[in-house]
């Protein structure tokens, strides 16, 4: 039977369960039921080889009989995608969520077929005015200020480290030799080695330290002193050979240098390959510029879209969609609060905690999905495939995976999805900051 058959013929009843919840429940006449068998045997005979027979002349029957499970999966797949295309084909039915598809039994000659599913829709609100919003605009920095701070970063990042002969200090790199008394086994590895003993390395004085204890015993030392210390060794170390362990240093510090920032504007143009001063006074005024253009539009942005939130009283949320986010919400909460083995214990501990801490954030950042989500669809805000390749485009050079294992890898844990509602919410924000009065 054609799809726009079915589509005519299939019964649809919604009921409402609850807020933003909605059984629909189809049924198909026997009738129906009997072509939709008959289209596909007619479909599998195309294909079917059967003893005796030439390809595509077989008896329906015999088809039926030798193909039942693959023919019984087919017609099952066209009735339910039938009535699902009728159901999301309802404009008035703002649909953001699938639950399990029920049926008693499987499709059936001479019978009626009838299955049911849950689904959520988005929720019923009014939307505050979006458009010309006043915004008031914190301005933290200045464009010379901010021109200035550009500039001397510059110089710090193409700074060089030079030979000092007073004491080192915190951020100074040191050339050094040193010994041990850590017995090393027989099998021990080369990074093992490495750790405990070497005739020549150099030792950086910033976090996180090479060795436990490091910096407090060589800062304040010279060229050609031996520093001895005690490091102890944290039960989590790197190398597992030192875990736990109390070792005795031995540091004979052979060169001291410390990183100099380039002395002038005209030795930093030269090292950037600027023609000039002005050159590269142009061109960081210029960054500055649009750094604190975009500081600004973000504000702006921010700003605008709490405005509107606010003016939203709270709303019933869909529980499916809801209870997800909290999920999420809840798993990022645990990977910031465990960190270590002994942390497992004590956040089981304040689990409750964390849980209520989660749904709470969850409900705050759906209602702002579904008054911006809502905000789109009013002004006709779509995000397109090739915006959604972009983006992963740019996660996979920023990440160093393939662009098409990210896109698989995407698609498989619902990140797609996801990526698809973050650009979405940035282009209404801008949508909305673009007109806002600031």
């Amino acid at each position: 039977m054609a799809i726009d058959a079915l589509l005519e013929n299939v019964q649809i009843e919604l009921k409402e369960t609850d807020a933003c919840t909605r059984e629909m429940n189809a049924k198909y006449s026997a009738e129906q039921v009997d072509a939709a068998f008959k289209d596909a045997v007619k479909e599998a005979g195309k294909y079917a080889q059967l003893p005796g027979f030439r390809k595509g002349k077989a008896p329906a029957s015999l088809i039926l009989s030798k193909y039942k499970n693959y023919i019984l999966d087919d017609v099952a797949k066209v009735l339910q995608q039938a009535a699902f295309q009728k159901l999301t084909g309802n404009k008035d039915l703002d649909i953001v969520s699938f639950g399990q598809l029920k049926a008693e039994a499987q499709p059936e000659t001479g019978k009626e077929y009838a299955f049911s599913l849950e689904l959520e829709v988005a929720p019923k609100f009014d939307l505050p005015e979006y458009k010309g919003l006043e915004i008031k605009v914190e301005q933290k920095e200045t464009l010379d200020e901010k021109f200035a701070a550009e500039l001397e970063n510059l110089k710090k990042l193409y700074a060089e480290f030079l030979n000092v002969d007073g004491e080192a200090v915190a951020g100074d790199m040191l050339k050094v030799s040193y010994d041990s008394d850590f017995v090393l086994p027989e099998d021990a590895s080369a990074g093992l080695k490495r750790a405990v003993k070497a005739d020549e390395a150099w030792f950086y004085l910033m976090e996180p330290e090479q060795i436990p204890g490091l910096q407090k015993a060589m800062i304040g030392t010279k060229k050609g002193a031996e520093v001895k210390f005690k490091a102890d060794f944290p039960a989590d170390w790197r190398e597992p050979g030192l875990a736990g362990k109390s070792v005795n240093y031995t540091v004979n510090v052979k060169e001291i240098q410390r990183r100099v920032p380039v002395e002038s504007d005209e030795k930093l143009a030269e090292k950037l390959g600027m023609e000039n001063v002005e050159k590269l006074h142009e061109f960081l005024k210029t960054k500055a510029q649009n750094e604190l253009d975009e500081a600004r539009m973000a504000q702006i942005r921010e700003k605008a879209a709490d405005q509107i939130v606010a003016a939203v009283p709270d709303f019933e949320m869909p529980k499916g969609v809801l209870s997800m986010a909290s999920q999420r919400e809840f798993s990022r909460i645990a990977e910031q609060q465990v960190k270590k083995e002994e942390d497992v214990e004590k956040f089981k501990a304040e689990k409750d905690k964390y849980l209520d801490e989660a749904k709470k954030a969850a409900a705050v950042q759906m209602k702002r999905f579904f008054i911006l989500r809502k905000i789109a669809n009013v002004e006709n805000i779509k995000v397109t495939e090739e915006e959604v390749n972009m983006q992963i485009r740019q996660m996979s050079a920023y990440l160093g995976y393939k662009e098409k294992d990210l896109h698989k890898m995407l698609e498989s844990n619902g990140g797609y999805t996801e990526l698809q509602s973050d650009i979405l919410m940035r282009k209404v924000t801008n949508f909305i900051a673009e007109q806002a009065k600031a």
